[in-house]
């Protein structure tokens, strides 16, 4: 082999291992993932988006049909000596080797950027068991108000909403602009995920954003906007269940506000149970009683399709998952967002005195 075929042979190993240097540099360096993810980003976003707005199915089911096709057909070829072991692994190692390079440049770098208080300019609150109290309060208050009864449900309708909100927020949430409309998708694996307690997830291989029909229109809402934050670049659990409080309880559309309040009250509950266990009765009774028969009657509906087995199966890998991308809560990193949400509130606080 002459040095020109050498090259052309090793370029294909040679592209891919360059770029998981880049990805090794942007977790030494969060300031370059950063700047990745607000500059390069939204250019591969808008790539994707172009193409998953005209299609109304998956297009990561096609990616998973079409690869598990190709693995099953490779058996065969080589069950019919179509074609060698070796030639096999090398294409199975290239692939391999493909897959976090993919995962990494086409959404993944959002787990190496900039702390969200550092990107903020805002220091993590203190523990102030008082203050966190009246905090609760207030917000039992106008998830009260927010209450509403027997909604009226419109798919379409809620997307455009909280488009339009993140179009809104975009500036003080400090998020990239993402050009076209980002629809979100049902999925084949529905009741696979169902199974297993999943009301959504982000594919970053596509960028496409996949909500469970499952969900109750009442938490509808405030999924579809949690998902839809990983879509602009954030990969923080705990941020993304900020931002969906924020887009949602801000919004004016009666389902949307209420979705949102009521979703952020279950973290808040569980922090103040922690905090102060000897006031959560107290405080969390002053929730109207028709607000705890609609957590029941989530609770309830989940709870009906659940598999214990497979929902812990799902919970174990995606905390391992999280873990390994520098989220070290791993899946309680979700609650974390109680913490963001007192910083935030101070923050806007403090911007309008």
């Amino acid at each position: 082999m002459n040095i020109k075929q050498y090259f052309h042979s090793s370029v294909k190993y040679l592209i891919p291992i360059a770029l998981l240097g880049f990805v090794a540099l942007c977790s030494r360096i969060p300031a370059l993932a950063e700047w990745y993810m607000c500059n390069c980003y939204p250019i591969i976003a808008a790539m994707f988006s172009s193409i998953s707005y005209i299609l109304p199915f998956s297009l990561l089911d096609v990616l998973i049909i079409v690869v598990i096709v190709l693995f099953l057909g490779s058996i065969v070829m080589i069950c019919m000596r179509r074609l060698s072991l070796r030639r096999w692994l090398k294409i199975s190692f290239l692939s391999i080797l493909w897959l976090p390079v993919w995962f990494y440049m086409a959404w993944g770098i959002g787990y190496l950027r900039i702390d969200f208080h550092e990107r903020f300019g805002i220091e993590a609150p203190e523990e102030d068991r008082e203050f966190f109290e009246a905090f609760v309060v207030r917000y039992i208050d106008s998830l009260n108000h927010a209450y509403l009864a027997n909604p009226y449900f419109d798919a379409k309708e809620i997307e455009r909403e909280i488009e339009t909100m993140y179009a809104k927020h975009r500036s003080t949430l400090r998020l990239p602009h993402l050009y076209g409309w980002q629809r979100a998708k049902r999925t084949i694996m529905a009741p696979l995920i169902t199974r297993m307690g999943v009301v959504g997830y982000f594919s970053p291989f596509t960028n496409e954003v996949h909500i469970n029909d499952y969900d109750l229109p009442i938490s509808w809402p405030y999924s579809l906007a949690h998902e839809k934050a990983h879509q602009f670049g954030i990969a923080n659990e705990a941020e993304c269940n900020l931002y969906a409080t924020v887009i949602c309880t801000s919004s004016k559309h009666p389902l949307v506000r209420y979705s949102g309040y009521l979703s952020t009250m279950r973290y808040l509950l569980n922090n103040l149970q922690k905090i102060s266990p000897d006031r959560y009765g107290e405080i969390a009774g002053q929730i109207d009683p028709k607000i705890i028969a609609d957590y029941n009657s989530i609770g309830e509906h989940w709870a009906k399709a659940l598999n214990p087995t497979l929902s812990a199966m799902q919970n174990k890998v995606y905390d391992t998952y999280l873990k390994a991308n520098k989220q070290q809560s791993g899946i309680l990193s979700y609650s974390e967002m109680t913490s963001l949400l007192v910083a935030w509130e101070l923050m806007r606080k403090t911007a309008t005195e």
